[in-house]
């Protein structure tokens, strides 16, 4: 009796033991397991880490080229406009290539492009004697005034006309001579505004200018050549 009880506790003993081995080892592989799988997520982490780095790196390199190549072709496109700037208005006027600025918090390499290109345009406008901007507002009394002016000297040189030999000949030169003179206030007032502001006539001063011709050559002409 006593034998058997022994037996069954060796044998219980036994049988805890390969238990609590199988638990042991079981949990051992759990934990080797789970070690694994956290090493192979800081692994692709870590990797992914580095090709951004290595990505952002490429890009940094990318831009850093590409703002050098802007910086050369602005500074090379803006000096080329100075130049001809200078050509245009005089050295004297513009001076030496001015420096760089304040840089720009967010250039775009489109929107430099653009104003270049801009600039370009209305340097190429000014040279041949237009600007797209609106001349000040007194530009059209000036054109009125021009307008009367010419309007009167045709009729003064018409007068004149007249007066020396009152013929057919004479009569037609005269007649001519007023139509040439309401003719040539739009031409004067065109490179006045040429000259003065690099712009060209608008609609609403030329008519100003023909309006006053025709007034000035009719109120004119009825008065001093009545009795002619």
């Amino acid at each position: 009796m006593t034998d058997s009880a022994t037996t069954d506790r060796a044998t219980g003993g036994y049988a805890s033991a390969v238990a609590a081995y199988l638990k042991d080892r079981a949990d051992a592989d759990a934990e080797i397991r789970a070690a694994d799988t956290a090493y192979r997520d800081e692994s692709a982490k870590l990797a992914d880490a580095v090709e951004s780095a290595r990505t952002s790196r490429d890009e940094a390199n990318r831009s850093s080229v590409a703002a050098a190549t802007l910086v050369a072709e602005t500074d090379k496109a803006v000096a080329i406009l100075w130049r001809s700037l200078g050509d245009f208005v005089g050295h004297r006027r513009t001076g030496p290539t001015p420096p760089a600025g304040a840089p720009d918090p967010d250039p775009d390499t489109e929107r430099v492009r653009a104003r270049l290109e801009r600039s370009g345009r209305l340097l190429a406008l000014a040279r041949q004697g237009e600007l797209p901007i609106e001349a000040p507002r007194h530009t059209e009394a000036t054109a009125a005034a021009i307008g009367a002016a010419t309007g009167a000297l045709a009729v003064a040189i018409a007068l004149g006309v007249l007066r020396a030999d009152d013929t057919a000949v004479r009569q037609a030169l005269a007649a001519l001579t007023l139509f040439l003179g309401i003719a040539t206030g739009p031409i004067v007032l065109g490179v006045w505004l040429s000259w003065q502001y690099r712009v060209r006539p608008r609609p609403g001063q030329t008519l100003a200018c023909v309006g006053a011709a025709v007034f000035a050559v009719c109120a004119l002409a009825g008065f001093f050549m009545r009795g002619l």
